[in-house]
């Protein structure tokens, strides 16, 4: 019994040794640099919302939803109105694939993916809410928000 504890040791501490060569010199990094994505930073808000004196539908999307789609194709029959499409997806393969299959223009989401979490909480403020450090959402698609002289105006 003496031996097999002398031998479970040995063999442990071996492998500890070799632990130490191996991954000894590994030295973990603290990202010092973690960078804040604001609502008010965004593209959204600063080239559009910010810019813009006329009327502006931004249609939330995904592809999955084939009401979103309609609804896309629905406003944008009014050449008048500006619309802006915005998925509430976050896989970029996705998005990309989506918007060449429908065709969809004026597509905000790639240039805005970093801030897509906080325009989300902006816009849909009225379904997110936080309990300690856990966000729920409720995001519901379709849903058009349409802004006036770069206020929210109306959502449906």
């Amino acid at each position: 019994m003496k031996k097999a504890i002398i031998i479970c040791f040995l063999v442990f501490f071996s492998l500890g040794i070799l632990f130490i060569l191996f991954f000894g010199k590994t030295k973990i990094k603290k990202n010092t640099s973690m960078k804040v994505y604001l609502y008010e930073d965004s593209p959204l808000y600063k080239k559009i919302l910010q810019k813009n004196d006329t009327v502006i539908y931004i249609n939330m999307w995904a592809s999955f939803s084939p009401d979103s789609i309609e609804r896309y194709q629905e406003l944008i029959k009014d050449k008048k109105k500006k619309v802006y499409n915005f998925s509430v997806q976050d896989d970029s393969v996705i998005i990309k694939k989506a918007i060449k299959k429908y065709g969809m223009e004026n597509d905000i989401t790639l240039e805005n993916i970093d801030y897509q979490k906080e325009i989300l909480k902006n816009l849909y403020f009225d379904s997110y809410f936080s309990i300690g450090i856990v966000q729920i959402s409720s995001t519901r698609i379709p849903k058009t928000f349409i802004f006036e002289k770069q206020m929210l105006k109306k959502d449906f």
